[in-house]
């Protein structure tokens, strides 16, 4: 009976409990989260939740200092907090620096030690304690996933004590010392059966009940159950089970992270779940509600493709990882290095960032060399290991999440974790229109092969006698022995090659180190490149559609900046003069076979979207000034970005006729990118002629590997019983 009617209690106590409805549709143009006091920001699509604008005024306290189960009580107090106006700032990791981000980010807050006088402040925002069991840890998340729901602070029984006396007066609204709970299983069980048909089904956290003290503030913000299992553990598995049972693949985020990476990864994957890693990522309440605008840089002209150079791209890892964004990228080491920017480096970030932290996201865009560039990490919005997705849908589903995140924030490249069949390639990229290029982990078939969209995926290392990688080296030297072994063999034609370094192994200097003493050793035969410029290149060189328009030189009918709709960023574009019709046009400086083109409109850069172009033509010449041939045509446009597959047409000159610019008849139009290539595009006989050396080549190279392509798909059918089996080659 005592059971019965404390679960009364409880129903009547969570329906007069606030808690703003989170399926505010959250446009491409958004600046904020909910931009508005009271309300958080969620819907479907996007990964995680946007708060509110902070205030103008945040309270800040650091509880690196503070015991145990006062912190627990400080975080949670934060999440009920700022659920209606982020209010609150707490300091706990921050190994770059405490005050970094909130000063980067231009917040104003008053800092203060005194925990008890932050109770006191926000009491009437408390409906009382949540009181864990000491003796069982794991209590404590539940006690967590308990305060979210009845905007509790979670505290042990001495806190406990403290707090239901004078001034504070909090009664106990739950107390998990009175609950037939003595183990791990027992917990989590009592979690399940009491608290999870109240929490939302948006995002499950993984955190260790005790040491993940940060994003317990998002959990209990918006409700989540909170939990540390590991999958690989039979007895936690039939557990989490239960949870995941109820998830929606895609549309459910795992947030903090595993006991064991590669059971928790994989275990969610299969059920279409994405993690984001995030247990030591602070103040995602404070941050997520800051503006949404990112100013992407421009990208610099690509080199000129030559025959005889090797090409080598080098990136960090670990970027899946938005604590790893927020404290150690930015440290000395890494982005803080004095040397960053000597050599072109590909750093991996989470597209999640957009969500958690957009002004975190923003400042690497503004702080940026030319030789930097943000890529994503494995292996979307969220860590997951794609191979082993459920079904096609699934894989289409989380390509198409991600390219959304891709079209916001300006990556183009993604690097994937674990096995990924070409089939399963196929897929991904056919409903990823934003993806240029892709990197993976495991070799599968070829070293370098190309989806059915023309998306090259490279292997993170060099067929060589003696095989290995170069992927998630700790060092240089690895790489280093790898490409000196590479120019020894004597390759004929251009070569690709892709490293990936430990981002906590390997500091920026180490790497223009090895730069500067390859090119000095081998001068003129190592092109260290962007990761961009890298997948453009390797497009160019194996006669597959890359974008020819970029940074060539344009014109436009009037208004200026004809430009920057040419210069790889949708921060900048065209606007012509005036309203009427208008065109744009670029001069790819030779001929090329056109493939497709992209035009990125108003709305992409925060705009309103009924300025989006409505109307235009497409149309192409030899010389720039007559003979224009029409190509392609559109009306009634509204999508804020549109791609479109062209006829094969050969041309030099590109030029957009906007009949209707939208809502005030100016054209503004933030990104035309052009798609082409220039193989045998133009070329007169001597031309060939005199290429036929490398084509032949090429030709050998291409019979070899589809042979070689037979042998492989002949050993796959052993494995399409079971996605589990992986086979090397």
């Amino acid at each position: 009976m005592k059971q019965k009617l404390t679960a009364l209690f409880l129903a009547i106590l969570m329906i007069f409990c606030v808690f703003t409805p989170m399926t505010a549709a959250l446009p491409v143009a958004s600046l904020g989260g909910a931009e508005t006091p009271g309300t958080i920001s969620w819907p479907l699509g996007q990964a995680l939740p946007s708060f509110s604008v902070p205030a103008g005024e945040l309270d800040a306290i650091s509880i690196r200092s503070l015991p145990f189960p006062c912190q627990v009580a400080m975080m949670t107090l934060q999440g009920i907090v700022n659920r209606a106006q982020p209010r609150i700032l707490i300091f706990d990791n921050a190994g770059e620096g405490l005050d970094t981000w909130p000063q980067t980010q231009g917040l104003n807050y008053a800092v203060t030690t005194d925990w008890q006088s932050m109770i006191l402040k926000y009491i009437d925002e408390l409906n009382g304690l949540a009181v864990f069991n000491t003796a069982v840890i794991e209590t404590v998340n539940v006690a967590t996933t308990a305060a979210g729901l009845f905007d509790c602070l979670a505290v042990s029984p001495e806190l406990a004590d403290i707090l239901q006396a004078a001034p504070f007066n909090l009664p106990v609204v739950t107390d998990l010392n009175k609950a037939p709970i003595t183990n791990k299983a027992e917990a989590y069980n009592y979690l399940y059966q009491e608290y999870w048909p109240l929490c939302t089904r948006r995002a499950i956290f993984g955190l260790a009940p005790d040491g993940h003290l940060p994003l317990r503030d998002l959990a209990v913000a918006v409700k989540g159950a909170v939990f540390w299992l590991n999958p690989g553990v039979k007895e936690d598995k039939d557990i989490i089970d239960k949870f995941f049972g109820d998830a929606t693949p895609i549309d459910t985020c795992f947030a903090g992270w595993w006991p064991d990476e590669g059971e928790g990864i994989g275990y969610a994957s299969r059920y279409g779940v994405s993690t984001v890693p995030s247990d030591f990522f602070e103040n995602s309440t404070v941050y997520s509600g800051l503006s949404r605008k990112l100013t992407v840089p421009a990208v610099p002209a690509k080199p000129e493709l030559q025959y005889d150079k090797i090409y080598v791209t080098l990136n960090y890892s670990d970027g899946d990882n938005i604590q790893y964004n927020q404290h150690a990228m930015r440290m000395g080491r890494l982005w803080g290095n004095p040397r960053r920017g000597e050599a072109p480096v590909g750093w991996t970030c989470s597209p999640a960032l957009l969500d958690a932290a957009p002004q975190i996201l923003n400042y690497y865009y503004q702080s940026a060399t030319e030789n930097d560039v943000l890529i994503c990490g494995p292996s979307g919005v969220g860590y997951t290991h794609a191979g082993q997705w459920k079904d096609a849908a699934m894989i289409a589903k989380y390509a198409a999440f991600t390219n959304s995140y891709f079209e916001r924030t300006g990556f183009n490249i993604i690097t994937n974790w674990g096995l990924l069949l070409k089939h399963d390639a196929n897929i991904f990229t056919g409903n990823f229109p934003a993806l240029l290029g892709m990197t993976v982990q495991h070799k599968i078939f070829s070293r370098i092969f190309y989806t059915g969209t023309d998306v090259p995926v490279i292997w993170f290392g060099i067929d060589l006698p003696d095989g290995g990688a170069m992927s998630y080296d700790t060092g240089t030297e690895n790489v280093r022995r790898r490409l000196t072994q590479v120019l020894e063999s004597n390759p004929r034609g251009p070569q690709f090659y892709a490293a990936q370094f430990d981002a906590w192994m390997t500091p920026v200097n180490e790497i223009a180190d090895m730069v500067t003493e390859l090119h000095a050793q081998y001068p003129g035969r190592f092109e260290f490149v962007r990761t961009d410029h890298f997948m453009m290149l390797l497009r160019e060189a194996d006669g597959k559609p890359f974008e020819v328009s970029l940074q060539k030189e344009a014109a436009a009918s009037s208004g200026e900046g004809a430009s920057k709709a040419f210069d790889g960023t949708f921060s900048t574009g065209w606007q012509a003069a005036g309203a009427g019709e208008s065109w744009l046009q670029v001069d790819l400086g030779k001929t090329y076979l056109l493939d497709r083109y992209v035009l990125k409109n108003a709305e992409t850069n925060y705009l309103d979207g009924s300025l989006n172009t409505r109307a235009w033509k497409i149309q192409v010449s030899e010389n720039g000034a007559d003979g224009w041939r029409l190509i392609d045509s559109q009306n009634g446009n509204t999508d804020a970005i549109v791609y479109r597959n062209l006829p094969a047409v050969k041309a030099r000159y590109v030029r957009i006729l906007v009949t209707d610019a939208g809502a005030d008849g100016i054209a503004r139009i933030q990104e035309f990118a052009v798609y082409g290539t220039d193989k045998n595009a133009g070329k007169t006989f001597a031309d060939r002629v005199k290429d036929m050396p490398g084509d032949f080549v090429q030709f050998f190279r291409n019979l070899w590997n589809a042979v070689k392509m037979l042998f492989e798909n002949t050993w796959l059918l052993v494995r399409l019983g079971s996605r589990l089996c992986v086979f090397s080659f």
